[in-house]
C-alpha cells in the first residue's frame, strides 16, 4: 500500500492516489476519494495481519473495489477473514 494525497476534486473531495496499482491504463495510480481510503487502510492491513504476508497486486485491487462499497460490507468481509484465521490458529493447537 503506497497511498499519497492528490488533492481536491471539483467536488470538494480530497482524493488520494494508490500508487501500488499503477498500470498501463493507469499511469499514475488508482485514485480514491478519502471516504474510500478510510476504508482500504484498515481493511489492507488487517487482511495482511492475519495471513502473514503483504497482498499482491491483483489483491489489492480487488480490496480497493471492496473498499467502495458500505462499512458494513467490508466489515462483514473482514468477519470472514478474520473467523477463518482464528479457526487456523486453533486448529494448530
Amino acid at each position: 500500500m503506497d497511498l499519497q494525497y492528490k488533492g481536491v476534486n471539483k467536488l470538494g473531495r480530497v482524493e488520494w492516489i494508490e500508487l501500488d496499482l499503477a498500470s498501463p491504463w493507469r499511469p499514475e495510480g488508482l485514485v480514491m476519494e478519502e471516504w474510500q481510503v478510510e476504508q482500504y487502510r484498515p481493511f489492507v492491513e488487517g487482511i495482511r495481519t492475519c495471513i502473514g504476508r503483504n497482498l499482491t497486486k491483483d489483491e489489492l485491487s480487488t480490496i480497493a473495489w471492496l473498499a467502495g462499497y458500505e462499512q458494513s460490507t467490508v466489515d462483514n468481509i473482514m468477519g470472514i477473514i478474520r473467523a477463518a484465521y482464528d479457526h487456523g490458529k486453533n486448529e494448530k493447537n
